[in-house]
């Protein structure tokens, strides 16, 4: 966490600190994320704290590309990530709570093949000699705006955030969605700020 907190706050005026730690009572039939993380979203409180973040090794691995992680999406208080994975190192793993921390500042997936937030990641680039864990251009904006305003202005929702840091994000989602356009996670910040900018325009 300290590692993932150092280069989160190289973009963005955030520190990570634990506030604890502690297990859940999970049943050890949920073997998908989903679930998973469903059940770790009942039984977890983050109180006082403002997010959880939990290690489960009882999700399956299927053939093809299988996630280390997974959160809700933006400022949404919960990330689950695999404890356990095959042939997973410690780089991998540090790089995968970057990229779920990301998602929590809203970063949204890249089409940079170097960025900590492109869409596939455990595929062995953190293990590569020089490579350091990094943001695109585009998300290190986003993240830099939503930690600002969450340090300094304690927004704790994304509904929360300032009319003018969701116009600046809007651009900066758009130019994520042309360079990924089967992806669908910029598509789906993409709504959602336009329907609150929506609603606030209406008030």
């Amino acid at each position: 966490l300290d590692a993932a907190s150092h280069i989160i706050n190289v973009y963005a005026n955030v520190h990570c600190v634990a506030e604890c730690f502690d297990t859940w009572q999970s049943d050890d039939r949920l073997t998908h994320l989903g679930p998973t993380l469903a059940e770790f979203e009942h039984e977890v409180d983050p109180h006082p704290a403002q997010i959880a973040i939990g290690f489960s090794s009882q999700y399956r691995f299927t053939r093809g590309i299988n996630g280390l992680g997974g959160t809700r999406g933006p400022l949404r208080r919960h990330i689950l990530l695999r404890e356990s994975s095959p042939n997973t190192r410690e780089p991998e793993r540090l790089e995968a709570l970057v990229h779920e921390l990301g998602h929590f500042l809203g970063a949204a997936h890249s089409g940079n093949g170097l960025s900590v937030m492109r869409p596939v990641i455990g595929d062995g680039l953190a293990r590569r000699p020089g490579y350091h864990i990094s943001f695109d251009p585009h998300n290190a904006k986003i993240i830099q705006w939503v930690g600002t305003e969450v340090s300094t202005l304690g927004v704790r929702r994304y509904d929360q955030l300032s009319h003018r840091t969701m116009q600046r994000m809007l651009a900066e989602y758009e130019q994520l969605d042309r360079e990924l356009p089967k992806d669908p996670a910029a598509k789906y910040f993409i709504k959602m700020i336009r329907t609150r900018l929506q609603a606030t325009s209406r008030k």
